[in-house]
């Protein structure tokens, strides 16, 4: 029988790619599209960047079907690239600049590239040979008119070749749409959704996490170069930015696993190579959904799946074909297998490509024609091996070549072969995928002569590809048949992966602390610091467990310094030549020295947010302190509230300088000195009295925010009257807090806190703040006296929740620190307006230190905070970029935030 195993075909018409992002763009345009770095971007500001692009593009001659070469780092600069490219007509080609700058040629000259977009920075790294144009991501133009794209190409991606040269694989923007709707359909993806996308542009499973969220209105959370190969990090995203759906290949998934991903809401996705069992079964009861996703690159990332079923036990299957594809297993014969029997894998249906890059002899090999389709139809050949079970599902046995996957990568061990021989002192060569007990694999080379091959491969390859251990033999190992005996090859040596060194005992505090970190994690003895990482027995998962002990005992490390170094010394010398860690030097200390429980740190560097840092517990014996931990941050409440005002400024709801009692319904402020602004109140100078400094336990009733205006508390028996002129007076009292939070909800009829959620939070994808006291989704840190003993009930509480009643993390606190800073200079940002923000940045009256609702010196900006059993600080360089935020729960935390200002303005 034939075993074709079709789903129902996508209704509609086929959608312009990039018509599907713009639309979506014109839909939600102050959504947010990507969040990277700490920065937000919605999807007016990519969809007007990629314009511009596309644009520039255009004008360097760039149309239909011409391949541009896209070469940054992992930024939203690189997704509105590559959205401009298709803007423009183009397809993008991907290029790492980390790769050899003989494969970069390749690339280019094979997809036939005469335009490169890039930045200057980058352009040494394009090839000598290269005669083409290139573009930078600052140059703009005219964005070209729309035009019909969907059978033009979308991308050309390069995969491992068995000849010995990569093969550009050329899929269509119509096979894309077809993958990214049919993936739509079986998730269910829509708006709200949250991708975490940590996968390389260069690897395929890489569209999915990108442009299924942009054209269904969900939110990308792009990993930067720094995150991506960092799972640590990656689980602090999943936390930071509520992801919820995340796809890996089974080799990432066992480092998140060994990073600490636990049980989360999220749905998952295991693709890029053969699930094992026992990762199934493990995922799937940490995850509501998983799903195992399957296909080759040549039909565009997935071609089959299945929903792996909550503690499923058994073989893991590849499932049923996706919308518009078709799956057939054959036998030599190219005739169907019966039910149950093994045959080779062909795929059919929309995704497949057009072919191969120049190598027509190789795309009519492996693409043939479709004998059960309609006329002219073609399959791909898979080269996997495969079998229908008895409940109708597909299972993948395998390969029928030396095609390997690994870590997601495909990779043709005879691409490597090919780049041995071609060494001068090597005769033959062979390379195999071996594993160890642990279930880790790695590629081991075998080669008859030569010296130094590590070092030549890398050279000539990518990372990926270059072999763990070469292993230099007489001659090679044959069967009867002349072929090699791959079972008769002997198993690497400790020396085929490094050469030995003699031992060398820890002589620096860091190498010493290396040393006994690498002792606890191997359970070994005596270590010597210039014995090799590979060696010592770190493979991909122990490393990670390394990395986190290394963060925990306070080394500021990250993954790639680790992959860097070739050992103990190594590693150490780089983490003593940077920057020392604020939490291992500074922040530690000082919380040891004057009694404080604990803290959290963001430092902001040129701009942007360059380390999180956290030290200490909750409260004496309680939990330790995360990135995600909350903190009561006292008056930087009226930062932000400020922040919240001039966005209703912005959007014509409030003037600045009009009288505040047009709006204010339930309580008036009282006159008899001229008008009060809503620009007094944010500059405390409206001339009000007082409010009570009383504080409110957790259990005792909080007075209302009308109560306290009114002057019905049991602190207050007159209600707030007008105790000078306005602008005669800097008073920083609570009283104007109290009418701009009564303003802001009688203007707009919503609660306070919610129109923090809706206006400031939300925007910038903030998970950690709110002017809520009753939340319980996430941990708290408890107020301490300036002894260290913690408050009874752990907190305070005022009824002006805009003046002192926000909890919120160092984290989102420099997020939006960073983006004021950007409105303010005139660059993308999400808040405000370039013009409110420098209102808010400016002082507003000769002598003060106020601007709105913000402190001013010297060029900085920011606010301190301080509420019982609290201290906090958040203090930015308009000009430099340099600042901080410190976030403390103890009366004594005055003194960490002074040595921790000290420490930053004094770090390289």
């Amino acid at each position: 029988m034939t075993l074709t195993t079709e789903r129902p075909r996508v209704r509609g018409p086929v959608a312009s790619l990039a018509a599907c992002f713009t639309e979506q763009a014109a839909r939600t345009p102050q959504a947010t599209a990507v969040l990277v770095g700490g920065r937000r971007i919605s999807y007016a500001d990519l969809a007007a960047e990629s314009a511009r692009r596309a644009g520039a593009l255009a004008r360097a001659g760039v149309g239909p079907d011409q391949v541009v070469g896209v070469m940054l780092g992992r930024s939203e600069h690189a997704l509105a690239a590559m959205l401009g490219v298709w803007r423009a007509g183009a397809a993008y080609l991907p290029i790492d600049p980390a790769l050899p700058p003989d494969r970069i040629d390749y690339m280019l000259a094979t997809a036939g590239v005469q335009v490169v977009l890039t930045e200057s920075s980058l352009t040494s790294r394009l090839p000598e040979a290269f005669t083409g144009r290139t573009v930078l991501i600052g140059d703009s133009g005219p964005e070209p008119e729309p035009l019909d794209d969907r059978d033009l190409l979308a991308y050309v991606l390069f995969t491992s070749g068995s000849t010995g040269r990569p093969k550009g694989v050329q899929i269509s923007r119509r096979a894309l749409i077809n993958l990214l709707f049919s993936v739509r359909a079986r998730l269910n993806a829509g708006p709200g959704h949250v991708w975490l996308a940590a996968t390389s542009f260069s690897f395929d499973i890489s569209m999915a996490e990108l442009w299924l969220p942009l054209i269904t209105g969900g939110t990308v959370v792009l990993a930067t170069d720094e995150q991506v190969h960092d799972p640590l990090a990656l689980c602090g995203l999943l936390s930071s930015h509520g992801v919820t759906h995340l796809q890996a290949t089974p080799s990432g998934w066992r480092l998140l696993l060994a990073a600490g991903f636990g049980e989360r809401a999220v749905t998952a996705i295991t693709t890029g190579e053969a699930c094992p069992r026992s990762l199934a079964v493990e995922l799937s009861r940490r995850v509501p959904v998983l799903h195992n996703l399957y296909g080759p690159t040549e039909t565009t990332v997935w071609s089959t799946g299945w929903p792996i079923p909550v503690g499923s036990d058994g073989g893991v299957a590849i499932g049923r074909p996706l919308h518009n594809t078709r799956a057939y297993v054959l036998g030599a014969d190219l005739e169907p297998v019966a039910p149950g029997a093994v045959g080779e894998l062909y795929l059919a249906g929309d995704g497949v490509a057009r072919g191969y890059a120049r190598r027509p002899d190789l795309t009519a090999e492996r693409f043939v024609p479709e004998p059960f389709g309609r006329s002219g139809a073609r399959m791909y050949w898979t080269g996997d091996l495969a079998r229908m079970r008895p409940d109708g599902e597909l299972e993948c046995l395998g390969r029928v070549d030396h095609q390997v996957k690994l870590r997601g990568h495909r990779i043709e061990l005879g691409e490597i072969e090919e780049c041995l021989r071609r060494h001068p002192e090597v005769g033959d060569a062979v390379v195999v995928l071996k594993e160890d007990p642990e279930g880790d694999k790695s590629l081991v080379a075998y080669a008859t002569g030569g010296s130094g091959l590590r070092e030549y491969l890398g050279r000539e390859l990518p990372a990926y590809m270059v072999p763990a251990a070469v292993v230099v033999l007489a001659e090679l190992p044959l069967l009867p048949s002349g072929k090699v005996d791959r079972n008769a090859l002997p198993d690497p040596s400790g020396a085929d992966y490094e050469e030995a060194a003699e031992h060398v005992e820890a002589r620096t505090r860091t190498e010493r602390l290396i040393v006994q970190l690498c002792a606890e994690t191997l359970g070994r003895g005596r270590i010597s610091v210039q014995e090799k990482f590979s060696r010592l027995g770190i493979d991909s998962l122990r490393i990670v467990t390394l990395l986190g002990a290394a963060r925990r005992a306070g080394l500021k490390v990250q993954l790639k310094t680790l992959l860097m170094s070739e050992n103990i010394e190594q590693l150490a010398a780089n983490i003593d030549r940077a920057p020392r860690s604020l939490v291992s030097f500074g922040l530690r200390q000082a919380l040891e020295e004057n009694d404080v429980p604990g803290a959290s740190l963001a430092v902001i560097r040129d701009g942007e947010i360059a380390e999180l840092s956290t030290a200490g517990v909750v409260t004496p014996g309680g939990a330790a302190t995360t990135e995600q931990t909350r903190f009561h941050v006292g008056s930087i409440s009226k930062h932000v509230s400020a922040c919240l005002a001039l966005r209703l400024v912005d959007r014509g709801l409030l003037n600045l300088d009009q009288d505040v009692n047009m709006h204010l319904r339930r309580w008036p402020v009282p006159g008899g000195f001229g008008p009060v602004t809503v620009r007094h109140l944010l500059a405390n100078r409206s001339g009000l009295s007082p409010t009570p400094s009383v504080w409110y336990p957790p259990s005792a009733t909080t007075p209302s925010l009308i109560d306290l205006l009114q002057g019905k508390t049991t602190e207050q028996d007159d209600p707030i009257r007008r105790d000078s002129a306005p602008e005669s007076t800097f008073q920083k009292n609570g009283s104007h807090w109290a009418v701009l939070q009564l303003l802001l909800e009688d203007r707009t009829r919503t609660a306070f806190a919610d129109l923090a959620d809706e206006l400031v939070f939300g925007p910038l994808g903030l998970t950690g703040s709110t002017f809520r006291h009753d939340f319980d989704d996430r941990p708290r840190a408890l107020g301490h006296d300036a002894m260290g003993q913690p408050l009874d009930g752990g907190w305070r509480t005022r009824p002006t929740t805009a003046a002192n009643g926000l909890w919120s993390t160092a984290a989102d606190l420099a997020r939006i620190a960073v983006d004021l800073r950007h409105a303010y200079r005139g660059e993308p940002a999400t808040l405000l307006s370039p013009g409110a923000a420098r209102q808010m940045l400016t002082l507003q009256h000769p002598g003060s230190f106020y601007g709105l609702g913000t402190v001013l010196d010297d060029s900085e900006f920011g606010h301190a905070g301080e509420v019982p059993g609290f201290r906090a600080i958040s203090m930015t360089g308009i000009e430099s970029g340099t600042g901080f935020v410190a976030l403390t729960n103890s009366d004594a935390g005055k003194a960490v935030l002074t040595s921790t200002a000290d420490l930053i303005r004094s770090a390289p």
